[in-house]
């Protein structure tokens, strides 16, 4: 091979090296959002979901099983026993949270057929339950529970597409 068949060989070698650090970034790149602007989309409730969170009397007499997670309300008056899913098993999985207090009918509220994200609860107080249930990797229902009425104070589907969007 002569001199100059290897300068032919080496300097398109050589220019495929410099050329993607000089030339401008692409169009794509440019018109991502700043992540800063990424949130949470909130809406009203999906009533297809309804048959998946289902909320019932027990009566006093029921056993609550006491081997699972337990929480205790702010001021000790009231508790929660969740018992998660085995998540090594098959999907569908269901979440059940058992709410005490003395003197009144134990509730229980299921969560069927949701994701691996599970289900998290907190108490916001004496009387308020908090609840958020993954149905998938993107889409939540967030939920208040008032416990002494047995009603749902509030629900609505939470959407965290924008979260896995690629951003600058």
């Amino acid at each position: 091979m002569t001199d100059k068949q290897k300068s032919r060989l080496v300097a398109p070698s050589i220019l495929s090296l410099i050329l993607p650090v000089t030339l401008p970034h692409t169009s794509a790149e440019q018109n991502l959002r700043p992540c800063k602007s990424h949130r949470v989309h909130y809406s009203e409730f999906d009533r297809s979901f309804s048959d998946r969170i289902t909320l019932r009397l027990l009566k006093k007499s029921y056993k609550i099983p006491d081997e699972k997670e337990e929480q205790t309300s702010p001021q000790g008056t009231k508790r929660l026993v969740k018992t998660a899913p085995d998540y090594m098993k098959p999907e569908p999985w269901t979440t059940t949270v058992f709410i005490v207090a003395p003197d009144a009918q134990p509730i229980e509220l299921s969560f069927h057929e949701h994701g691996n994200g599970g289900v998290q609860v907190q108490w916001l107080s004496e009387r308020l339950l908090f609840a958020r249930v993954w149905w998938g990797r993107i889409v939540s229902t967030d939920l208040i529970l008032d416990v002494e009425k047995s009603a749902f104070l509030y629900r609505e589907m939470a959407n965290y597409g924008d979260l896995v969007q690629p951003c600058q």
